[in-house]
């Protein structure tokens, strides 16, 4: 089985997909599939989970034509390709010539087909729907969403493929549990692509309305963004008088970021649309108790009182994070335990990419459908 996995970027600022896609195509190197990532060529390359694994990396130079793609995929004879998102020029280009040359895709949209992007460059992307999105995403062998949430939501835009529904898979070893609440602060942690889209400012007036009853207590913001958005979240901080209590940080990796996780008595991402939503799951691994809204799909925070997914408006979060800051530091850990092992049992990268690998030799070779793939 000779696969490829084509993402336009693995830059660390892109977020999600650039730590979830060299996840799963380390994961199944693992497992013996020949399989090859590709991407455009970026100053911040994640490429560090494929060290070590049989895994290959084709970099391409931004320049690259239609035609320097087309050569590669005659020469190199794949037998099916992922594309993992949509709407970026060299994902159209790549589907062309997967059809022309008679492979067999699936399109993995990661949230680009969700309601807030869609509403996102409205009319560019209604144009593109109409003149060949839609055609490439129907044309597919299938279309792998994170969460059924997303396939639904797939299927409402009169998309007849099959779609998959595999959660994105993380090296919890890597995000490993905290082991003591000494190690806790009163510290509340947003920690994603600083963006519009992560429901900031709604974060900041309801911190407003309580940081007076908590003020022994801190919100940390951090992340990369666009200058001029983040100077006016500074901005914004400054002139609702939360100077004190809320700092707006740059990105942290590696360990710094595990022990920020750590630290954090409750993390908060108060999103207006994640597909899957990679900073929750490593917060839980790290044993941080989450907020977030039902525009992700951690609906089973809820159920498994691991954490409180709720509806995004200013009310419901100032209602929650009183709720959350008001329990005993204790409570809050013991739910952060519970959440850890949430992730173990159910989204380490291994048991995803055996899925994964079950849906490409079904898609190659016919059989019974996967218990995951939805008509």
């Amino acid at each position: 089985m000779k696969i490829l996995s084509f993402v336009s970027s693995l830059d660390l600022s892109c977020g999600g997909p650039s730590r979830s896609v060299p996840m799963l195509v380390k994961g199944l190197a693992e497992l013996g599939v020949d399989i090859t990532l590709m991407t455009i060529r970026s100053k911040d390359m994640n490429t560090h989970a494929l060290e070590g694994t049989t895994a290959k990396l084709k970099v391409l130079e931004p320049s690259f034509s239609k035609k320097d793609i087309a050569k590669y995929l005659a020469d190199e004879k794949f037998e099916l390709i992922q594309i993992q998102s949509m709407w970026d020029w060299p994902y159209h280009k790549l589907m062309v010539e997967a059809r022309r040359l008679g492979i067999p895709y699936i399109v993995t949209p990661r949230g680009m087909l969700e309601a807030w992007s869609l509403s996102q460059k409205k009319w560019k992307k209604i144009l593109a729907w109409g003149l060949y999105q839609r055609k490439d995403v129907q044309k597919s062998a299938c279309v792998f969403t994170t969460a059924k949430m997303e396939a639904e939501h797939v299927s409402e835009l009169a998309i007849t493929t099959c779609k998959a529904v595999i959660p994105n898979g993380i090296e919890t070893n890597a995000y490993p549990c905290k082991t003591s609440i000494d190690v806790v602060k009163k510290q509340v942690l947003f920690l994603s692509r600083i963006h519009v889209k992560k429901g900031i400012e709604i974060l900041f007036d309801a911190w407003k309305r309580i940081h007076s009853d908590f003020s022994d207590w801190q919100l940390l913001v951090v992340g990369n963004g666009e200058a001029e958005y983040v100077h006016s979240l500074e901005m914004n901080v400054k002139s609702l008088g939360l100077k004190n209590s809320i700092k707006i940080l740059p990105p942290v990796f590696g360990e710094a970021k595990i022990k920020l996780y750590q630290e954090s008595a409750l993390f908060c991402l108060p999103s207006f649309s994640e597909s899957f939503g990679m900073v929750i799951a490593e917060a839980m691994s790290c044993g941080t108790p989450v907020v977030t809204t039902t525009n992700c799909p951690w609906k089973t925070l809820n159920e498994t009182k691991t954490g409180w997914c709720i509806g995004l408006s200013v009310d419901n979060l100032e209602h929650t994070l009183r709720e959350a800051l008001n329990m005993s530091p204790i409570v809050l850990y013991d739910m952060g335990q519970r959440a850890s092992k949430l992730i173990y049992d159910n989204f380490g990268y291994r048991s995803v990419t055996r899925k994964t690998l079950h849906l490409y030799e079904w898609l190659l070779n016919g059989g019974e459908k996967p218990e995951f793939v939805l008509k």
